[in-house]
């Protein structure tokens, strides 16, 4: 009835003096089937409904609008709590309040992906070189402090002494004399194996063994 009202060319305040109620009250009146489409609107028209009936039916798409309306009549029950219902109990694809879900976007530009890669390759390629310039010198002193804390643990009044008084530090003297060096890791593994080699050589050429084969005789028929 509002809108016909103002379509007509009524004012809202002279709505408003006419019913004896404010502004807000007409805009509000004249807003109430906003987003309503128009087939639930003309099942509405003959029925009393608060606004906040509409509001929750705004949340719905046309065709569940409808739906809605049409139970609401049917159970003689247009209330906020019954649209409230019936729009909680709606399909998210019948909401128009339902965002799907988006797609997983990248993570950062790959352009800008490379480029921190290469920079770390780059600082990791730095830190390379700078180890490899200063292994001489680190690996000469780590020889220098392993001879005078050899040479200082070796004698048992100090090494007794840091025993008793500073014992973490005795743990760090034994770590530094522990620590083998990369060519001291490559002396050690031929030192073992060794042995066992010039065995392997000793077996697999016993003819070179001229004393052997002079001892006993089978060898000298083998030989000959």
């Amino acid at each position: 009835m509002l809108r016909r009202a103002i379509d007509k060319g009524v004012s809202k305040e002279r709505l408003a003096r006419a019913f004896n109620v404010n502004l807000s009250t007409i805009n509000s009146r004249i807003n109430l089937l906003h987003g309503i489409c128009p087939k639930a609107v003309e099942l509405l028209q003959d029925h009393k409904f608060t606004p906040d009936v509409t509001r929750h039916l705004r949340k719905m798409k046309a065709a569940r609008q409808i739906e809605a309306v049409e139970l609401m009549i049917a159970a003689n029950m247009i209330t906020a709590a019954h649209a409230d219902a019936l729009l909680k109990a709606t399909p998210p694809e019948q909401r128009t309040d339902y965002k799907p879900p988006q797609p997983e976007q990248p993570k950062g530009d790959p352009l800008e992906q490379i480029v921190k890669l290469e920079r770390a390759m780059s600082q990791v390629q730095e830190k390379y070189k700078h180890a490899e310039e200063n292994y001489g010198s680190e690996l000469l002193n780590l020889v220098v402090a392993k001879g005078y804390l050899k040479k200082l643990m070796e004698n048992e009044a100090v090494r007794s002494y840091v025993a008793r008084h500073a014992f973490e530090i005795l743990e760090q003297f034994e770590l530094v004399l522990n620590t083998v060096s990369m060519e001291e890791a490559v002396e050690q593994a031929e030192r073992e194996e060794g042995p066992s080699g010039s065995e392997s050589v000793a077996w697999t050429h016993p003819k070179h063994d001229d004393s052997r084969a002079a001892s006993d005789p089978g060898m000298d028929g083998q030989l000959g």
